[in-house]
C-alpha cells in the first residue's frame, strides 16, 4: 500500500467479532482480509492462519510470497491473493527464467495452497513519483508470470493481474463518468487488454475514508461510513453509500477504456473458445483489494467509526452496486495494526485485531 497521504485511497480493515459471542460468516459477503506484516510484535504465520480459520475468514491477501505463509496455508482451504512486490517487477519483466523460478518456488512447490490471484505490483502508476519507475515493467512481468503459470498447469486456476489506487482515476463523480487520468490511460490500456484476453479481474484499492477526508464539505460522514439513510441521488440513480459510488466509478473507467476495440483485438493467449466468446461480452470483474477505516491517528479515525464502517461493509458487499448488482469480492485492510508501517499515524491503525490476535471491537455480522 502506498505510504503517502495522497496515495491513500488505499488501506483497509474489517472487524470480525469476539470469539465467544459472535457467529461470523464471510462466504456470503465475499469478504477477505489483508495480512500486512510491517510490525515487530505480530503473530507467526501459522498462528495467523489459525486466526483466519477461527473466524471463518476464507480469503487472504498478502504483500509478498513469503514461504512461511505459504507453508502455513497448506490444506487450509483459504484462498490466497498474493502481490509480487514492486521492487521485484523489473527482474521478472526482463527475464522469463526469473518468472519461471518465481512460479516454481511459490506455486509449484505449494500445490495444496489455493493461490487464486497473483497481482504484479501494487498501485504502480506512471503519474506517481514513488512508483512510476516500475510502470514500464508491469505488463511484461504479467505476461512472463502468466506464461509460467500456464506451463505449470495452473491456467484458469490462478489469475494474473495488477492493482491500482483511486488516484489513477481523473474523474470519479458522477460514477457513470468515471475515467482514468490522461497520463495513466496509455499505461492501463494494454494491461486491460491482457486482462480481457485472460479473463482476469481488475483490482483496485478503494477507501471512502480518504475520499471523505479530502472532501468533507461535499461528502457526508454517514455516506462515507456506509450508514443506512445517508444515500444520495446521482443523475436519477440512488447510491446508498460512497463505497458503491467509488466501485461504480472504477467500473465506468474500465468499461470506457475497454470499448469494442479491446474486446475484439485483445490477445486471447491460451483461451478456450468459450473463454473467447465470454471475452467479447464481459468486462473484467472489479475486485476491491483494500478498503477500511482507521481506528486512531487522524481526522474521524476512532473505534466507533472503524467498527461502523466495517460492519456496514460486511452488509453491503453482498448486494452489489447500482451498475453491477452482484456480490463484490472485497478485502479489508488490515488484519493487524502494524507499528512499523511508514507514513501517517492512521497507517498504523487500520487493524481489525490487536497484534496478539484479540479483536479490537465486537461486531455482529448476523
Amino acid at each position: 500500500m502506498a505510504t503517502t497521504t495522497m496515495n491513500h485511497f488505499n488501506s483497509a480493515m474489517l472487524v470480525f467479532g469476539l470469539l465467544a459471542t459472535l457467529s461470523l460468516d464471510f462466504t456470503v459477503g465475499e469478504i477477505g482480509v489483508c495480512y500486512g506484516r510491517n510490525g515487530n510484535n505480530l503473530l507467526s504465520p501459522r498462528q495467523v492462519v489459525d486466526l483466519y480459520k477461527r473466524h471463518n475468514i476464507r480469503r487472504m491477501r498478502t504483500y509478498d510470497p513469503d514461504n512461511a505463509i505459504l507453508d502455513a496455508l497448506r490444506g487450509s482451504g483459504i484462498e490466497l491473493n498474493v502481490v509480487i512486490t514492486n521492487q521485484y517487477i523489473q527482474r521478472i519483466a526482463a527475464d522469463a527464467n526469473a518468472a519461471n523460478d518465481w512460479v516454481r518456488d511459490h506455486v509449484l512447490n505449494f500445490p495444496d495452497v489455493d493461490l487464486k490471484y497473483i497481482s504484479v505490483g501494487n498501485e504502480v502508476s506512471p503519474a506517481d513519483g514513488a512508483t512510476s519507475r516500475y510502470a514500464q515493467f508491469v505488463l511484461p512481468a504479467m505476461r512472463n508470470i502468466y506464461r509460467a503459470v500456464c506451463r505449470a498447469g495452473r491456467a484458469g486456476r490462478t489469475k494474473i493481474t495488477t492493482t491500482i489506487g483511486m488516484n489513477a482515476l481523473g474523474n470519479s463523480f458522477p460514477p457513470e463518468d468515471g475515467a482514468f487520468r490522461d497520463d495513466v490511460a496509455p499505461y492501463l490500456r494494454p494491461i486491460l487488454s491482457f486482462m480481457v484476453g485472460t479473463d482476469a479481474p481488475f483490482m483496485a484499492n478503494i477507501y471512502p475514508y480518504f475520499a471523505y477526508i479530502y472532501n468533507k464539505k461535499q461528502i457526508d460522514l454517514g455516506y462515507a461510513l456506509l450508514e443506512p439513510d445517508h444515500g444520495i441521488q446521482v443523475n436519477g440513480v440512488y447510491y446508498d453509500n460512497l463505497f458503491y459510488a467509488m466501485v461504480d466509478a472504477v467500473y465506468a473507467a474500465v468499461e470506457r477504456m475497454i470499448g469494442p476495440s479491446l474486446q475484439t483485438t485483445g490477445n486471447t493467449y491460451n483461451q478456450t473458445s468459450e473463454q473467447k466468446a465470454r471475452r467479447g461480452r464481459k468486462t473484467p470483474k472489479v475486485v476491491v483489494t483494500e478498503t477500511g477505516h482507521p481506528s486512531a491517528g487522524g481526522d474521524s479515525a476512532n473505534m466507533h467509526n472503524a467498527k461502523t464502517y466495517n460492519q456496514n461493509l460486511a452488509d453491503v458487499v453482498d448486494e452489489g452496486t447500482p451498475r453491477h448488482p452482484e456480490p463484490i469480492e472485497t478485502y479489508i485492510f488490515a488484519l493487524f495494526d502494524e507499528n512499523e508501517k511508514p507514513g501517517a499515524e492512521t497507517e498504523r491503525n487500520f487493524g481489525v485485531f490487536y497484534p496478539d490476535g484479540q479483536p479490537k471491537y465486537d461486531m455482529n455480522f448476523n
